[in-house]
This record gives C-alpha cells, structure tokens and sequence, in this order.
C-alpha cells in the first residue's frame, strides 16, 4: 500500500515536468545595447513577452562579441537546435542558449531535460532510501 502511494506522489510531481503542451511561452526580449538592464543577470520585468504561438517554441539568450564590445540579446524563437548552448569562433564571437521554459533566458539556467534528470536521479535515490529503510 505504501510503495502504491509513493507511486502516485512521484507522478504527481513528474507530470509538471513532462508535459509537452505547445502553449505560448514566456520570454524576455531585450537588446543590452539599447534596452538598460538586459545585461545583468536579473532581468526588468519590462522585458517579459508572451511569445506568439509557434511550432516548439524556445528562449535564446546570445551574448556576442564585436570589436571586443559585448552585448546580451534575449528572444523567442522556434525549432530549437540539438545542443542548448554552443559558442561561436573567432575574435567576433557569440554564445548562444536555448531552453524552453517560462523566463528560462533571464540567466544561467537549466534546461528542461537538465531538469528531468535531476528530478529523476532525486526521485531514484528517495526510493532506494526508502526500501532500505523498510
């Protein structure tokens, strides 16, 4: 009865994880060499955007370098590549995330498989705790 429950428990936080609605995703969208504040790593509320319904929406953030002056852009965007960070080469160069959750271009952050491993490496070692404890 008790491993039933703890069965149900772990869905129940799971399925917010999971899910792969195609709703609208939340954003910011800035341009630090015009927009004050786009830079940092607490981005102005100002700067949050419901991004228009597409086809696998993501969030970028890019931060590149041109002539030795750096700049951050935060966007949407759709069809998100096959890696969630990569840089560019080169004296000019950029570095470029993606993620796919709410706000997720606001800083360093993880993305949403980054998140379902840890959930689940969390969720692995609380039952074999668990059984051992039994």
């Amino acid at each position: 009865m008790k491993f039933g429950i703890f069965s149900y428990a772990i869905l129940f936080v799971l399925i917010p994880f999971i899910s792969t609605e195609t709703s609208n995703l939340n954003c910011y969208v800035c341009n630090s060499n015009v927009d004050e504040g786009c830079d940092g790593d607490s981005v102005p509320d100002v700067y949050k955007v419901e991004c228009s319904a597409r086809t696998n929406p993501y969030c970028r953030k890019i931060i590149q370098t041109v002539d030795e002056q750096k700049s951050v852009v935060r966007t949407c965007g759709s069809k998100v590549g096959s890696k969630s960070c990569y840089k560019t080469p080169g004296k000019n160069n950029a570095q470029v995330c993606s993620c796919d959750f709410d706000f997720c271009n606001q800083a360093t952050s993880l993305n949403r498989q980054e998140r379902i491993m840890t959930m689940m490496s969390s969720i692995i070692i609380l039952t074999i705790t668990m059984l051992i404890i039994r």
